[in-house]
């Protein structure tokens, strides 16, 4: 796990409300903003199980994570018993000298559309980081298309619109991160919101036995 340290930033709030068709498929889970307008819900609010996953898209334990869990996430957000908000954040931008966790975290905020299901988000998340490297924006807008994101949102993201202020995305994030997990805030964390506790994403089974019995 990649951890941190640093000032905490007085920021304020900023955020686009996205708009785009509806979804094609109004019964499956699909996604949306945060209200905060810093992260993105994939699945029901009212999904028994809600997490908040921080992560860095240049984090190589954050890929791993995905790697290890993705498929099982997408198929609990299939379900409905499981909603996830990934919370993303760029810290990593400034220690590599790049712009690409901003660039990359730009792009999966501009994903979340009404069109968007929350499992093909899930689709676009675990294709990021299992291609990896420093992608730019046709590279990212190609992943959007293969997973299968709606032509509209796949135009945005090649586009580079602007949907989120990175800076003001990872210090609002980076503050919920101290929050949720103040003893070792790194990323990937895993964080249940129902219980308000870590989530040990190395056991096995993990997503499994939080479904069980809600």
């Amino acid at each position: 796990m990649r951890s941190w340290l640093g000032t905490l930033a007085v920021l304020v709030t900023f955020g686009v409300v996205l708009a785009g068709p509806a979804a094609a498929d109004p019964g499956a889970p699909g996604t949306a903003w945060a209200p905060d307008h810093f992260g993105v819900l994939a699945g029901s609010a009212d999904a028994p199980v809600q997490l908040e996953v921080f992560c860095d898209p240049q984090c190589s334990e954050c890929a791993k994570f995905v790697a290890a869990s993705g498929d099982d996430l997408g198929s609990h957000l299939v379900a409905g018993d499981v909603a996830v908000t990934y919370r993303w954040m760029t810290f990593l931008d400034a220690r590599r000298g790049n712009d690409t966790s901003a660039r990359v975290g730009n792009a999966l905020m501009a994903a979340s559309d009404p069109a968007t299901s929350a499992a093909t988000y899930q689709t676009f998340v675990s294709e990021l980081y299992r291609r990896g490297g420093t992608p730019g924006l046709e590279d990212i807008a190609a992943t959007a298309r293969d997973a299968g994101l709606p032509a509209h949102v796949v135009d945005r993201i090649a586009a580079g619109q602007q949907v989120v202020d990175p800076t003001s995305m990872n210090a609002f994030n980076r503050v919920q991160l101290l929050a949720a997990n103040p003893e070792s805030p790194g990323t990937p964390t895993v964080y249940d919101a129902v219980t308000r506790t870590v989530v040990d994403t190395d056991d096995a089974g993990w997503l499994d036995r939080l479904t069980e019995g809600r």
